[in-house]
């Protein structure tokens, strides 16, 4: 059980997670990474399922997803890779949004965490009464099905190596006329155990987001101009995300930059229209860690379709 105890702790120490333990929502969408992670109040793709489900609402057409990463570069005997795939499907503003979302992140022949993820979320602007040329709100919910499995040492062959459990989130955004948004997310709502031994609780993680967005920044002239900041809070601890984000040449590149207290962040990206509005998007994301030497940062590359 020593093994077990160590393979863990040093896979968690390298993916910075500290004491926070398995499933941290860190390394998904690399639009949203290259925000620094602070997309809660923003949530307008395929990244929301992950950051906050009400956001899936906005979508006007359907969006997959797909994001792949090396994280840690240059860190000898490091291999840790993380995965997304992500998918919305707009039904009509009546009847919501749903969608589809897997993230994976591992380090091959020691640890693997699995998140599949089944979403729905709608406008409650009808049901509440209240005037969309004022506020738009959103709500939704995620259910979530977490898998984690570690390769255990010949001592211990004769436990299961996989453990997996159900969980859910649910969201809440509120648009205003004048930019600003407010978001709340709250995840792993009911804090499944997901240990193999011991009682291993995956924390409950609550999250609020604000964002103010404007088609041309006042006075510094800046084209599709977005701030955000996310206020995380687990385990009676409270951490910040702050990012930009702004599109120039006619709305088609992306710049973007972020951070929290652990890393700093850079992010691009490119649309190319198509016949049928059909849109492709090239994104990266580079994470630069405060706390890890010797390392030429994590890399990020995403591809995300729209079509009709």
């Amino acid at each position: 059980m020593k093994k077990i105890i160590i393979i863990t702790a040093v896979i968690m120490t390298m993916v910075i997670i500290k004491a926070e333990g398995a499933f941290v929502d860190t390394y998904w969408g690399v639009r949203a990474l290259g925000m620094g992670g602070a997309f809660t109040a923003v949530a307008n793709d395929s990244n929301a399922p992950l950051y906050n489900i009400a956001g899936t609402a906005n979508a006007t057409q359907q969006e997959v997803t797909l994001m792949g990463s090396r994280l840690f570069t240059g860190l000898e005997g490091v291999e840790i890779g993380a995965n997304y795939f992500g998918y919305i499907h707009p039904m009509s503003e009546e009847y919501g949004t749903i969608s589809f979302a897997w993230s994976s992140i591992s380090t091959p022949g020691l640890r693997r965490e699995d998140t599949f993820n089944a979403g729905y979320a709608r406008y409650l602007n009808d049901v509440m009464m209240i005037d969309r040329e004022v506020v738009n709100i959103s709500a939704g919910v995620n259910i979530k099905y977490l898998t984690q499995e570690v390769k255990f040492d010949e001592e211990d062959s004769d436990l299961a190596n996989t453990k997996g459990a159900f969980t859910g989130d649910i969201g809440l955004l509120a648009q205003f006329n004048n930019g600003i948004s407010v978001g709340y997310s709250s995840k792993y709502i009911t804090s499944p155990d997901i240990g193999f031994v011991y009682e291993d609780k995956v924390s409950n993680v609550n999250v609020i987001g604000l964002s103010y967005y404007n088609e041309q920044l006042p006075v510094l002239k800046i084209p599709y101009f977005t701030i955000a900041m996310d206020i995380l809070m687990r385990d009676g601890e409270t951490s910040t995300r702050i990012g930009l984000e702004t599109y120039v040449i006619e709305g088609k590149l992306a710049i973007r930059a972020g951070g929290r207290e652990e890393a700093f962040d850079l992010g691009f990206g490119y649309e190319f229209t198509f016949a049928n509005n059909t849109k492709l998007i090239i994104d990266y994301a580079l994470e630069l860690p405060m706390e890890v030497e010797e390392t030429m940062g994590s890399h990020f590359v995403g591809l995300s379709f729209r079509f009709d």
